[in-house]
């Protein structure tokens, strides 16, 4: 069955054909077996996945990542008939890397993280069944998976800030007179808004996952590979600087007659279109890979050095790995079990210590399925004439899960379709008797202006940063924490002439709320 050969000055025992192909067979199935028990324990996520890939326009592209991983399999099928497939107890360490990610994802009800996780289980799956040479010889394909995964979001607030600065500059530079307020423009011939489907992410993230490829099927040196990354990603983001600018210039000049509506998007993606044939051109231009190169070179010693592995071997691999990604969820749902505890806390607001109910104010947070909610009106101690109410929010949720939960899309300290971020930015102030730092935010509508005040309250503490909270919530659910939260927002309407009294009047109410842990409590 076996024979030696000389390679490399040392031999190396060799597999035929035939057992190499039956090889691939016994691991096809497990490997396959692997992936439906992953789809169908981890199906919500599976499921979530799919439909972002679908319904969010800036990842419509995802759903070409799939066929492109077969593709760049079948650029390297060599390897089926080179390479015997060896179960290795390495992948179950990356299985357990990523379903420890997928539980800390699922607790903090974070897609993306869960996604992560999900795609890296995949990735240690192949580990453990076929082994580290197979995994070698399809490194870029199983690395490549990264794109499947929705991620970006969070680039949204940077791009606009550069889309913004970059057309302001623009402007400048052709003496056009421009009055900026955050993501806000004004010009002699009417305002525009860079808003977040401004911000150019979805041809970023789709050019980036194009030059990761042409980096890897055109390009056979390191340098120039990192290059075309490189460029993927910075020829997008200042080409929607000059895209941005020009829609502001044409409107400008035609007296606001054109790149104000439909022609907007038009001209928007013949833009983008002719900067990405630019980008191809470009890239193209030193390009080192022949036709006729292969992505692995068979001639050396390693990828010679198969060994015989009956099907009956690849079975506790199989069984562990399968085991393994099955803790997550039955972990989860341990910790579920802490959430009846909780079903009898509330809110007991003493009158006039937060305000009283307000219920004609043009401006309210968003929290979904809140166990309960507040919009009450407060005078600050000791008010001055010019001083106005107070809107202060409060949405208190008994415990968090997929379903119900604070810091998710669309939850906002103001409703979306009326009002619109100016600014935002995070400052100190004294709360309970210290001083913690609240997120600051401008809004802007064609009513008026708006200050806005906010923090969230997670495991008995004050945070600002929606990632830190997330955090946190995991950290109580894992270690036996407050499971219950809550989000303060305290809102007062502003002009110009006073933004300087209306946060001094947020601070000093502020410093006299009563502290959350003493108002929630359990019913008898």
């Amino acid at each position: 069955m076996h024979e030696n050969i000389t390679i490399g000055g040392r031999d190396t025992g060799t597999m035929q054909q035939q057992e190499i192909t039956q090889q691939w067979r016994h691991a096809a199935l497990m490997l396959g077996l692997a992936f439906l028990t992953v789809i169908v324990v981890l199906f919500d996520t599976v499921s979530n996945l799919v439909m972002t890939w679908w319904d969010k326009p800036e990842y419509n592209h995802c759903l070409l990542i799939l066929p492109i991983i077969a593709y760049l399999i079948h650029e390297r099928r060599e390897v089926f008939l080179k390479i015997a497939p060896k179960p290795s107890w390495l992948g179950h360490g990356i299985i357990v890397a990523g379903g420890g990610l997928w539980l800390l994802g699922d607790l903090a009800d974070a897609n993306v993280v869960r996604q992560f996780g999900l795609v890296i289980l995949i990735q240690g799956i192949c580990l453990a069944i076929l082994g580290p040479r197979v995994v070698r010889a399809f490194l870029f394909p199983l690395a490549y998976m990264i794109f499947l995964i929705p991620f970006g979001d969070f680039l949204v607030p940077a791009l606009q800030d550069y889309t913004t600065a970059f057309v302001v500059t623009t402007l400048n530079i052709i003496d056009i007179p421009v009055f900026v307020e955050g993501v806000f423009l004004s010009i002699p011939a009417g305002d525009f808004h860079v808003a977040e489907a401004c911000a150019g992410l979805r041809f970023l993230v789709a050019t980036v996952a194009l030059g990761t490829l042409m980096a890897n099927v055109a390009y056979k040196t390191l340098g120039r590979q990192v290059l075309v990354v490189i460029l993927s990603f910075l020829v997008p983001v200042i080409a929607n600087g000059f895209r941005a600018s020009g829609i502001v210039l044409v409107a400008h000049w035609s007296d606001m007659k054109y790149a104000t509506g439909v022609d907007h998007i038009v001209f928007g993606w013949i833009f983008f279109a002719i900067v990405l044939l630019i980008f191809i051109s470009i890239a193209m231009t030193f390009t080192n890979r022949g036709l006729n190169d292969g992505y692995v070179d068979f001639s050396k010693a390693y990828w010679t050095n198969n060994e015989s592995v009956p099907v009956r071997k690849f079975a506790p691999f199989f069984i562990a790995g399968i085991l393994l990604v099955g803790l997550g969820p039955l972990y989860v749902s341990l910790i579920e079990q802490r959430y009846t505890a909780y079903d009898s806390y509330t809110v007991q607001l003493e009158s006039g210590t937060w305000g009283e109910p307000r219920e004609d104010a043009n401006w309210k947070p968003f929290y979904k399925n809140a166990s309960q909610e507040f919009h009450l009106g407060k005078s600050v101690p000791d008010a001055k004439p010019a001083d106005v109410p107070t809107d202060v929010y409060l949405g208190y949720y008994k415990y968090q899960t997929s379903d119900v939960e604070m810091i998710r899309h669309g939850n906002d300290v103001a409703q979306n379709d009326k009002w619109e971020r100016a600014s935002t930015r995070s400052l100190q102030t004294e709360i309970d008797g210290a001083q913690k730092s609240v997120n600051e935010v401008v809004l802007q509508s064609r009513g008026g202006k708006r200050l806005v005040w906010y923090w969230y309250w997670v495991d008995g503490k004050i945070i600002t940063s929606k990632y830190m909270a997330k955090l946190y919530e995991v950290k109580a659910k894992i270690l036996g924490g407050r499971l219950d939260a809550a989000v303060v927002a305290l809102s007062v309407p502003f002009d110009n002439d006073s933004f300087v009294r209306r946060q001094a009047q947020l601070a000093k109410l502020a410093a006299t709320l009563p502290p959350l842990g003493n108002i929630v409590a359990s019913r008898p």
